[in-house]
């Protein structure tokens, strides 16, 4: 299996339609081009899990969130100034430029802007939204240890982005924009 300690390689990677065994804050998680719709495909497809449920979206930076959601408000747009970046999942309605196998079906959205360096880093040097979803079968709790990972996922279109998580160790909190109401804390 393809590693890659370099983000300039692993985002040649995604951009080539692959997918990626990628570092979080806490646990390890699969990604690919948020636009490849095969790649997001071949994901479902390795995870054993169902083409209608939703991935989070992962972007760099604030503006990048922003250009996924409907237009937010002023308090909105306070409210993510204080939890992004951070291990913070936010729900909001995606933007007309989302494509619709992305979007939940009331419309929303998923999107988290890390603040995991070699994560910001991959997603700084691809400069475009990754889907990402925990790196397990469904159904089965996500491996702690690396090999673990790759033994589930081995498959030519899979690499690693060879880095560590962070040290959290809960998923990341889900709250909803429009409410700005925790789902999971």
């Amino acid at each position: 299996m393809n590693e890659f300690s370099d983000p300039k390689e692993a985002s040649s990677w995604l951009k080539r339609g692959k997918i990626l065994i990628h570092p979080t804050e806490g646990v390890w998680g699969l990604g690919c081009d948020a636009f490849n719709l095969k790649a997001c495909q071949k994901i479902n497809s390795l995870k054993k899990r169902e083409n209608q449920k939703n991935f989070i979206i992962l972007v760099p930076t604030i503006s990048a969130a922003l250009k996924c959601f409907e237009p937010i408000s002023d308090e909105q747009g306070i409210f993510l100034n204080k939890i992004w970046p951070g291990h913070t999942t936010v729900i909001h309605h995606a933007s007309k430029e989302i494509p619709s196998t992305l979007k939940a079906l009331d419309n929303t959205i998923a999107v988290r802007v890390s603040n995991h360096l070699s994560l910001l880093n991959l997603l700084t040097t691809t400069n475009k939204p990754m889907v990402s979803t925990s790196a397990n079968i469904t159904k089965f709790p996500t491996p702690a240890v690396l090999v673990d990972v790759i033994k589930n996922f081995h498959d030519p279109d899979v690499a690693v982005y060879a880095h560590s998580n962070g040290s959290a160790k809960k998923p990341s909190a889900i709250v909803r924009l429009q409410t700005m109401e925790y789902i999971r804390e």
